[in-house]
């Protein structure tokens, strides 16, 4: 599980490179991984990333008036890409739950191993909205 310090560290980097730029496009390769529906994914495209933050060990960046936050559980991931494949992701298939293509063909990846797949990401106008953190 990533510790408060790790998820800092990815915090940090977001604000060093993605703010500023535009989401082009978030593919969900694992459908479990969603735990809002509206505002949609969809609503993201074309945001201008505009910060990123953590509260506790959640992880958010701001795309416009949304937010797309994480909470990594166990065995999630961020894995930064200069170069992401253009290709969308096949649902089930690897480690990949979600994937962020940003301007320029850069981007991420929230990356989940093992089998209990807790990784969640919420889609939200506020971060109060999701309860967790609101609890804090």
């Amino acid at each position: 599980m990533p510790e408060l310090p790790e998820v800092e560290a990815l915090a940090d980097h977001l604000r060093r490179h993605a703010v500023g730029t535009v989401i082009g496009r978030v593919d969900i390769a694992a459908l479990s991984v969603l735990k809002t529906f509206d505002p949609p994914v969809t609503a993201l495209h074309g945001a201008e990333v505009t910060g990123a933050a953590r509260w506790g060990k959640y992880l958010g960046l701001q795309a416009g008036e949304l937010y797309l936050i994480t909470h990594l559980s166990r065995a999630g991931w961020l894995r930064w890409s200069d170069k992401l494949a253009p290709t969308p992701l096949k649902p089930g298939k690897g480690p990949i739950a979600l994937r962020v293509h940003l301007g320029d063909g850069h981007g991420f990846d929230l990356t989940e191993a093992g089998t209990q797949k807790r990784l969640a990401v919420w889609v939200v106008r506020n971060p109060m909205d999701v309860p967790q953190i609101a609890g804090l």
